[in-house]
């Protein structure tokens, strides 16, 4: 595991929580229009923790998906490790690796220091969204990418062991 990589992580989560700190100290009862009629600043806090928690009004409260967030977080890292054991270093999957493990924190954060999301950018009659979720968006659109142009690193794996093989891989380094 490089430093590069740590430091990118450091940075994305940092500016995503330098933005929500400054929109919520200095802008959080401001609104205005971004690219009208669609995409607007309008920020407000999401108190439901996840958005399955809120589409489906389930109820979670905030320690289960504190800890759900913190074996992801986990999972995140140890599925990284794996995959630079099996396949060497990849810079595809070092960048994904960044974005979906500072999305990880980023919402990890949110729901222990925040008590919930502060997010600000508003899809007119959809959703608001913030950095994090941008991040998350990333990592999916990486991921996408690198299965349609068939990512070489990616195609060394075995589609149908690569979950046995991980855990083989969890159970072995415990």
């Amino acid at each position: 595991m490089d430093k590069k990589t740590w430091a990118s992580i450091f940075v994305l989560v940092a500016i995503e929580q330098i933005i929500k700190i400054i929109i919520y100290n200095n802008f959080f009862e401001r609104q205005f229009p971004i690219l009208p009629p669609i995409l607007y600043f309008k920020p407000m806090f999401n108190r439901h923790y996840s958005w399955f928690n809120s589409m489906f009004q389930l109820g979670v409260s905030k320690r289960v998906h504190i800890a759900l967030g913190l074996i992801m977080v986990i999972l995140i890292y140890l599925f990284y490790r794996y995959l630079n054991d099996q396949v060497g270093t990849n810079k595809l999957i070092n960048v994904m690796f960044v974005f979906l493990f500072s999305g990880a924190i980023c919402s990890l954060v949110d729901k222990i220091f925040w008590d919930g999301s502060l997010d600000y950018i508003l899809v007119k009659g959809f959703f608001t969204f913030d950095l994090k979720d941008v991040y998350l968006n990333i990592f999916n659109g990486l991921l996408i990418l690198s299965l349609i142009l068939h990512n070489k690193a990616l195609k060394q794996l075995e589609d149908k062991e690569i979950l046995k093989n991980f855990i083989r891989y969890i159970l072995r380094k415990s």
